[in-house]
């Protein structure tokens, strides 16, 4: 008799087994999985999972199998000492009653209509509208992968084991979306919406971008979603976990060549070039609309406004394209043409790049719509370059570019580095020569290094008060890891 609890175990990591459709291979996780002369694929994917466990120090997981050639899947129960509970019975019976349920309220509750896959909006007619679903509701949790040793010395104050720790995909970073959601990559390729005190899954996505930190949140049809433009689609999440669901499906748009799309001004939406963009109205559904030539748009609201920039005018337009407001501003004495880039700070900052023949960058007061300050930099930050900010205390980070946009707002020259966090007056990057900071409050930040284990030890991740998220690989596996803050 097993002696396994399933009301005890955490709803995620789930480990997935997949076997081949010519039956030949099983995978775990994406990786391959050695199977002996004569043994039962799923007595092999067992004794992977098991493996797995103790090398994450964890004691039972919850695991999926599914069998390529027939698409059936079936979920168990594992635990580090090979004992197996098979969930198929269990979720038969709560099937059954689900449906004896509905047949006796005879109602078909519809809480919105989410369309999976691909949409071709050629003549952009259908309201693309992502469900709102209620959250599941939370059980009591015991925090995973506690001290786990840091593979990577931490900087000082740091503790040097985690406070949690969950395996990750390769390459992948984090992205602290909301104050109790931290979005982290899974192994197979899905984004998990973590408590950041817990590592508590919380929330689950499918189809996740390699590139966490371009994911946004904002609306679409009124329902709050997670959006992130991926190559030649734009991927909408919403952001409430559907009961008994291992994960949501986004649905996704798709672009035709020489589209982009935009997440990280307000409500999405789709650039067609010739300056027109496309976006969704109240109801989801997307139209075409032209905005003022040698303009760049701002920002797009959920009630349909459209706010663009220009050489010398701000233009609020409604959602049909008619112009409502505009407003003049000055550009930098030494800027050409309109500003060809813009980057959300926060509600009321706006980071804006003139890339002509003077290239220049200034930060913008959406309140006062006046440019705050400006710089000539050593090269405008490319479209690829990721964004990092700290709201709170007013900074921010781009390729070769630091920024504090408070009372006293200044540009600083970063150092050639790769940039992985921000916070404070603190720069976090990556160098040839190991992890290193640099400090914005100084008017050329110098690098500056803590001893680290190896020169090629990842700086952290995500900087917060209390504490640090490193994304670190050992032996082919990837771990992302919190390590608090010491008092």
């Amino acid at each position: 008799m097993t002696t396994i609890n399933p009301e005890k175990v955490p709803a995620f990591p789930v480990y997935t087994l997949v076997i081949s459709e010519d039956h030949k291979a099983v995978t775990l996780d994406g990786a391959t999985v050695t199977v002996a002369d004569e043994q039962d694929f799923v007595a092999a994917g067992t004794a992977a999972i098991v493996a797995k466990l103790h090398r994450h120090h964890l004691s039972v997981v919850r695991a999926r199998a599914i069998d390529a050639s027939t698409e059936s899947s079936w979920d168990m129960i594992i635990t580090n000492t090979g004992e197996v509970l098979d969930l198929s019975e269990q979720q038969e019976a709560a099937q059954a009653h689900q449906e004896r349920v509905q047949r006796r309220t005879k109602r078909l509750l519809i809480a919105g209509v989410s369309i999976m896959g691909m949409l071709t909006l050629g003549g952009v007619t259908a309201a693309v509208v992502v469900a709102n679903q209620p959250e599941t509701q939370a059980t009591a949790y015991t925090p995973q992968g506690v001290g786990a040793t840091l593979p990577a010395a931490p900087p000082p104050q740091h503790s040097t084991t985690a406070a949690w720790s969950h395996p990750a995909l390769t390459g992948s970073t984090v992205n602290l979306i909301g104050p109790d959601r931290l979005l982290t990559a899974d192994p197979d390729g899905s984004v998990t919406a973590r408590n950041p005190e817990t590592g508590q899954a919380v929330w689950r996505g499918a189809n996740a971008p390699e590139n966490l930190t371009s994911i946004h949140t904002t609306t679409w049809a009124g329902s709050p979603v997670y959006a992130a433009a991926v190559g030649d689609e734009l991927r909408l999440w919403p952001t409430a976990m559907p009961v008994d669901t291992y994960s949501v499906s986004p649905t996704v748009i798709a672009l035709e060549p020489g589209q982009t799309a935009r997440t990280g001004t307000g409500t999405p939406y789709i650039d067609l070039g010739d300056w027109y963009i496309r976006i969704p109205d109240g109801s989801g559904k997307l139209h075409d609309v032209m905005i003022p030539p040698g303009s760049t748009v701002l920002r797009t609201t959920s009630d349909g406004q459209i706010i663009t920039i220009s050489a010398n005018k701000i233009y609020t337009l409604d959602a049909n394209g008619t112009i409502t407001a505009e407003t003049s501003y000055t550009s930098p004495k030494e800027a050409t043409g309109y500003p060809n880039r813009v980057w959300t700070l926060d509600e009321k900052h706006l980071l804006l790049a003139w890339d002509g023949t003077n290239r220049m960058m200034g930060v913008l007061n959406t309140d006062t719509n006046q440019v705050l300050f400006s710089t000539k930099p050593r090269a405008i930050p490319g479209p690829s370059e990721d964004l990092l900010v700290d709201t709170q205390a007013r900074t921010a980070a781009i390729g070769s570019v630091g920024i504090r946009y408070g009372d006293k707002g200044s540009f600083v020259d970063l150092k050639s580095a790769s940039l992985t966090a921000v916070h404070g007056n603190t720069v976090y990057a990556n160098t040839n020569n190991g992890p290193v900071t640099m400090d914005l409050a100084r008017p050329e930040a110098e690098m500056s290094t803590w001893e680290n284990y190896r020169t090629e030890d990842p700086a952290p991740a995500l900087v917060t008060d209390e504490a640090i998220y490193l994304v670190a690989t050992q032996l082919e596996e990837t771990t992302v890891y919190r390590a608090d803050r010491i008092r």
